[in-house]
């Protein structure tokens, strides 16, 4: 028998939406081709919740994503920032899981995956720097000369980092040009094209990868 997966995405931001929906469905794709009945997956919906603080915007959006879209698995992204992953795990989810035990599952979607970068998700984007490279016209240019020679997830500013390597690429070269590329348009781009074997080459994402498939095992997709 098929059956249908809905999943719903709890984002910092917009940008982060752009390139995160894309991510998530590649991933989840390719988990599904692993269970022992056909997967439809839908497109991701993204929530936007109310509340105040982290525990209740996330009880907030387990009970949208419950009552509104019939959510399956609800991926919740939250950037470590200057934190590990385990001290987010330990700050923020334990209290929201907490929070969500105690109530009714035909209310609440229970079936959570945390999404966490370090230090942003940004670094994602520098999973595959030739890629990278190639989207901001700085092929001819070395990994060192634009400041992106590091193990992703070392720099305490990807954001910085990459808006940092567009400046340097895109000095001599025309304004227009220049007005052309922009990080805020590489999202999306970077969502689409990185492939999964280039972002496992980060810790955070095989992590997440992992809730992915403990997402499936609690749906009884895997077993």
């Amino acid at each position: 028998m098929r059956r249908q997966l809905f999943i719903g995405l709890v984002a910092e931001g917009t940008t982060d939406v752009r390139f995160l929906k894309t991510i998530i469905q590649k991933s989840v794709q390719e988990l599904s081709w692993q269970c022992d009945t056909d997967v439809d997956i839908f497109d991701i919906r993204e929530i936007t919740p109310p509340g105040d603080g982290f525990v209740q915007k996330m009880v907030n959006a387990a009970m949208i994503a419950q009552k509104d879209y019939s959510i399956s698995m609800l991926c919740i992204h939250t950037d470590s920032d200057s934190r590990t992953a385990e001290d987010v795990m330990q700050n923020k989810f334990t209290s929201f899981f907490e929070a969500l035990e105690k109530l009714d599952e035909r209310d609440y979607c229970k079936c959570i995956v945390p999404t966490i970068p370090i230090q942003m998700i940004e670094s994602w984007m520098l999973a595959d720097k030739p890629l990278l490279k190639s989207l901001i016209d700085a092929e001819s240019l070395s990994d060192s000369s634009l400041g992106i020679d590091k193990a992703p997830e070392s720099y305490a500013d990807p954001k910085n980092v990459i808006n940092k390597a567009i400046r340097i690429a895109m000095e001599g070269k025309s304004r227009r040009r220049r007005d052309q590329i922009q990080i805020s348009e590489l999202y999306g781009i970077l969502g689409q094209e990185l492939s999964l074997d280039s972002l496992r080459t980060i810790p955070s994402f095989c992590e997440f990868e992992k809730y992915v498939t403990n997402a499936f095992r609690q749906m009884n997709l895997l077993h």
